[in-house]
């Protein structure tokens, strides 16, 4: 796939007037009647900026419900720590009680959840899977960390972000995809190959 995207950039003194400022500039309507997934970064249960802020997410959900959309849902695999722990430490639960939105915790899907992805030339041995939502969604919203990778010191921007929403393991599959990753020298690479099989629509990194 290829093509151009618009980046905007916003002063952050105020991140909820900053997230605004940049929302307004995208055609937000693309959203109305649409499932949206939305993949923060909950890799692990460190505060910002190892973490999406929880404020984001609210100003981001807050957003898409203006338009109307059939459903939004934020999905998460935390590579450090329980998932379903790290989000409830993080917000996440209480928000989406709060704001109506719905939640998974990607590490308790069944295989059924998983997409596989099987390509000429990956450069991961058995291939990998995406969570299936993101894949069936209308749209999908990023909101990462800028920050580097703790593997190598490289940062790819959003990039990065798509390994959370990959399985480490699946069920009946006996394989740990994630160690496969941590220790290939083609980890950028890998990363990069995630991101050619689904479609974000839009990303806010909050590089505050």
């Amino acid at each position: 796939m290829t093509g151009q995207a618009d980046i905007f950039i916003a002063d952050a003194f105020d991140r909820m007037a900053g997230i605004d400022a940049v929302l307004r500039e995208y055609d937000l309507s693309v959203f109305a009647g649409a499932s949206v997934a939305i993949k923060a970064n909950f890799n692990s249960d460190d505060p910002f900026p190892a973490s999406t802020l929880i404020d984001t997410v609210r100003g981001i959900v807050e957003a898409i419900q203006d338009q109307g959309p059939g459903r939004i849902i934020l999905a998460e695999r935390s590579g450090m720590g329980e998932t379903r722990k790290v989000l409830e430490n993080r917000g996440v639960f209480a928000l989406a009680r709060e704001l109506g939105f719905s939640f998974s915790v990607l590490d308790e899907l069944d295989r059924h959840g998983w997409t596989e992805v099987q390509a000429a030339g990956l450069h991961w041995s058995r291939g990998f899977f995406i969570a299936s939502l993101f894949v069936q969604a209308d749209r999908v919203i990023q909101s990462g960390c800028l920050k580097t990778h703790r593997y190598g010191g490289h940062f790819t921007m959003s990039l990065k972000n798509s390994v959370g929403l990959v399985a480490k393991r699946v069920p009946g599959f006996n394989f740990d995809f994630m160690n496969e990753l941590h220790g290939s020298p083609d980890q950028r690479l890998m990363i990069a190959e995630i991101n050619k099989f689904y479609t974000t629509d839009l990303v806010v990194m909050d590089a505050t």
